[in-house]
C-alpha cells in the first residue's frame, strides 16, 4: 500500500512550487492542482499532491511542515492550510486520470488521447496516443500547451531541425510532438523520476517513435548539443539550470521554456539574458506563460 499526502495551501505558486520542490525526493509522485487543472483545486486554493512509501510518510510531513514554516518567515502567502493523508493503491494514481482524461486537440493539429478514448481523430491531425500514469503532461494543462503552441511556430521558421532535448519530460508528450512536427529529428527525453521515464519509455514506443533514447538523469548528466531544449517545470528550477544550458545547445539553437507564471516570466528573462539567450517569442494562456529563447551566438 501507499499513502497519498495532500496539502491545500492558499493560491501562491511560489509556496506550492516549494512544497512539491522539497518533498520530492521522498516520494513516488507529485502532483500540483490548482483552478487550471483536471482535478482541480477551489478557487483561491492550490493543492499539491504526493504518493509516498509508508514509512516515508512521517518525513514527508516534517519536511511540509518545515517548508511552511520558511515561506511564512520569507513574507508568503500560506495560510490557512489543510493536511490531509490516507492510504491508497499506488495503482489510483494512474487509474483517477481515467475519469477526467478524454481525447483532447491541443495546439493546431494535435489531438491528445488516451486508450480509454480512443475516439477517431480529425483528418490531418496529429495523434498522440497517451497513457500519462504517474507523470505529468497530457496536454490538459496551460504550461503543456503553450509549449507545444511554440514548437509549432519554431516548425515554420526552422524545419530542419535535427537533436532535440525533452528535459524534465514526464509523460513524454512533448517528445512526441517533436517527432511529429520532426519525424528526422533525435529526441533525447530525461527526467529525474524513474517512474516518468518509465511512462515516457511507455508512450514513445506507443506512439511508435523511432528515433529516440529515455534516460533518468539530469542536465549535468547530458553532454550532447541540441537545436532545441524544452522545459516544462517550475521556475526556480528553470533559473538554476540557466547558466549551464548554452553548453547543450548548437550556436543559435533554441529554449522553449514553460511552468511559468505570469509575474514568473520577466525575472526568468532576466536570468537567461544574463545567460547569453535573447528573447525570441512568448505566448499566455489565463495565468501562465511560457517564453522561446534564442542561444546568442558564441563560444
Amino acid at each position: 500500500m501507499q499513502v497519498w499526502i495532500e496539502v491545500q495551501i492558499e493560491t501562491h505558486a511560489d509556496a506550492a512550487d516549494l512544497v512539491a520542490a522539497a518533498v520530492g525526493h521522498l516520494t513516488g509522485g507529485v502532483e500540483l492542482r490548482d483552478t487550471e487543472t483536471l482535478l482541480s483545486a477551489a478557487a483561491g486554493r492550490t493543492c499539491v499532491v504526493a504518493l509516498c512509501e509508508p514509512d516515508r510518510a512521517r518525513s514527508l510531513l516534517d519536511t511540509v511542515d518545515e517548508t511552511l514554516a520558511a515561506a511564512r518567515a520569507a513574507g508568503i502567502a500560506v495560510d490557512p492550510v489543510t493536511v490531509r493523508t490516507r492510504e491508497a493503491h499506488e495503482d489510483e494514481w494512474r487509474d483517477i486520470w481515467k475519469q477526467f482524461f478524454r481525447a483532447t486537440r491541443v495546439g493546431r493539429r494535435f489531438t491528445v488521447r488516451p486508450s480509454w478514448d480512443a475516439g477517431e481523430a480529425p483528418a490531418g491531425e496529429f495523434v498522440i496516443d497517451l497513457d500519462p500514469g504517474m507523470a505529468f503532461g497530457t496536454g490538459a494543462h496551460p504550461s503543456t500547451r503553450l509549449v507545444i503552441k511554440l514548437a509549432e511556430e519554431v516548425r515554420e521558421d526552422r524545419p530542419g531541425l535535427k537533436h532535440v532535448l525533452d528535459l524534465g519530460c514526464g509523460s513524454g508528450i512533448l517528445s512526441i510532438v517533436t517527432a511529429r512536427l520532426w519525424p528526422e529529428a533525435s529526441v533525447l527525453a530525461v527526467d529525474n523520476d524513474p517512474h516518468a521515464t518509465t511512462c515516457a519509455q511507455e508512450n514513445l514506443e506507443r506512439n511508435h517513435v523511432a528515433n529516440f533514447e529515455v534516460r533518468t538523469d539530469t542536465l549535468a548528466g547530458v553532454t550532447t548539443r541540441f537545436d532545441l531544449v524544452m522545459a516544462n517545470i517550475q521556475a526556480d528550477v528553470l533559473t538554476e539550470l540557466a547558466p549551464a544550458l548554452p553548453a547543450r545547445l548548437a550556436p543559435d539553437g533554441l529554449v522553449i521554456l514553460s511552468g511559468l507564471l505570469l509575474e514568473q516570466v520577466e525575472p526568468v528573462l532576466a536570468v537567461f539574458g544574463e545567460a547569453g539567450f535573447t528573447l525570441d517569442a512568448r505566448a499566455e494562456e489565463g495565468e501562465w506563460g511560457a517564453v522561446c529563447l534564442r542561444r546568442i551566438p558564441g563560444p
